[in-house]
């Protein structure tokens, strides 16, 4: 459908989304970190991923990946991390700043103990097609700033976590997106065989929810947002 219509944008099944209504959904939206010991069904699991794969990606190149956890696996996963939090709790309690870290480690693990299901997304770089090009023509790439210099697969795959985030909350589930994980960064990409040109983009625990968050504040659109005329 065109989104552009005033009237609301129509998909494939010939409803009407409403760009109000669909706002609010948005706004609705809250990163979940407690569950229910509920199960997902495989079938769900796999409609959430399909939202997540309609994200947009630089010429197509869908860079990603997500390996979904359950079972031991997703309490093995759990463990590392929470394993490395441990650790990097004892480092800070030697030194002037023992307090600081609290529970705010054990953020990192809970959420991932608590949901049936971890993702845990992945991505991969490409070689820079442009750079390559450029120097084929004599020229030092690095005088031009090419896609590669935004991250595009990073972005698309960013783009692709939101999607299978919206696509949760719209099934009902509840979801969080989680950068604390990647304290184990390596123990976790070793345990699923991901090697470069992969690398493991965070972890996302997956559920019933058993909580309704409270809202958090968001920024008025007037610190964020300049408009650009002239």
């Amino acid at each position: 459908g065109n989104l552009g219509r005033s009237s609301g944008a129509r998909g494939a099944g010939g409803g009407v989304v409403n760009g109000a209504e669909f706002l609010e959904f948005l706004r609705g939206r809250r990163s979940v970190r407690a569950f229910t010991e509920a199960e997902v069904s495989r079938d769900l699991l796999e409609r959430v991923l399909a939202g997540a794969v309609t994200a947009p990606s630089a010429t197509n190149r869908q860079p990603w990946r997500f390996h979904v956890l359950t079972g031991p696996a997703r309490v093995r996963v759990a463990g590392m991390v929470r394993a490395r939090v441990r650790e990097m709790e004892a480092i800070v309690a030697r030194g002037h700043h023992r307090d600081a870290i609290g529970t705010y480690g054990d953020f990192f693990h809970e959420p991932l103990e608590a949901a049936p299901v971890v993702i845990i997304p992945a991505y991969r770089t490409f070689d820079d097609l442009i750079a390559r090009l450029v120097a084929s023509g004599g020229e030092d790439p690095t005088r031009f700033d090419t896609s590669a210099a935004m991250q595009s697969e990073l972005c698309g795959t960013a783009a692709a976590c939101m999607a299978l985030l919206l696509q949760a909350e719209a099934e009902g589930l509840g979801a969080c997106w989680m950068a604390g994980p990647m304290v184990a960064r390596e123990e976790v990409e070793a345990m699923l065989g991901l090697r470069p040109p992969w690398r493991m983009l965070g972890a996302i625990s997956l559920g019933w929810p058993a909580e309704v968050p409270t809202p958090k504040g968001r920024r008025d659109l007037g610190q964020v947002v300049r408009w650009v005329e002239e």
